[in-house]
């Protein structure tokens, strides 16, 4: 009499356990389905957000991201970040630039902006490694000091300039004008005007010889120093202004 109620108790369990799990699997394959519609559309979505990291001098930030905005031809993940890199790098005032993507629809782009160390051959500009670029008609430092040489020999003439300022800002001066000639011999021009014929060799040793000697030039009269040639292995020649 008893167990026969107790087998339809079982019975009705195992039905409700069949119907539970059954709607469990769905539920799950429902949300599967609909998380993975969500993720698509999102992944299919543009990037829409650009933000430029970066410490600017000639540079801005809100151009740059205006900018990038337009290149932006893909999504999170068809975006070819490398051929974006490559177009933002084309910017002369850009020495390097990277990209991290931030799901869904951010860009981060960070840029390490070129430093303006030299004036090149009057039209174009160095950076600290020697490397050329153009000014692209930013307005640079007026101060920057004007280098001048064969093309190939930017890397020689800044190391040039660089051991000498050095050497002469010790003793109070400083170089405006460098010149490499064709023919490799140096010349410079100083803030004060004076002008330094160094040769072809011993550069730094002529400038040592001059800054040795400057002090009892500086005594002969109330005449200013306008040219000294240097190019002797002894002594000097001194014009006057």
């Amino acid at each position: 009499m008893v167990e026969k109620p107790l087998k339809k108790w079982r019975h009705s369990s195992f039905l409700v356990g069949i119907v539970f799990f059954l709607t469990v699997i769905l539920f799950i394959i429902w949300g599967y389905n609909a998380l993975f519609d969500w993720a698509q559309s999102k992944n299919d979505s543009p990037i829409n957000s650009v933000v430029v990291h970066g410490n600017f001098k000639y540079l801005s930030a809100e151009q740059l991201e205006a900018k990038i905005g337009q290149k932006l031809d893909g999504s999170f993940f068809t975006l070819d970040v490398d051929r974006l890199q490559n177009q933002i790098e084309e910017n002369p005032w850009v020495y390097s630039a990277s990209i991290r993507k931030e799901w869904p629809r951010k860009l981060h782009v960070y840029i390490v902006e070129q430093e303006a160390f030299a004036i090149w051959n009057n039209d174009l500009l160095l950076n600290k490694f020697g490397d050329v670029f153009y000014a692209n008609g930013v307005k640079v430092d007026n101060t920057l000091a004007r280098l001048y040489g064969p093309e190939g020999n930017e890397k020689d003439v800044l190391k040039g300039y660089v051991d000498m300022q050095y050497l002469l800002k010790l003793h109070n001066f400083k170089i405006s004008e460098l010149v490499l000639s064709e023919r490799y011999a140096w010349q410079l021009w100083l803030k004060s005007g004076i002008h330094l014929n160094l040769g072809r060799s011993d550069k730094m040793s002529r400038v040592q010889r001059f800054l040795d000697l400057q002090p009892l030039l500086a005594e002969y009269g109330n005449k200013k120093i306008a040219r000294v040639d240097l190019r002797y292995d002894i002594g000097l020649a001194v014009s006057w202004q």
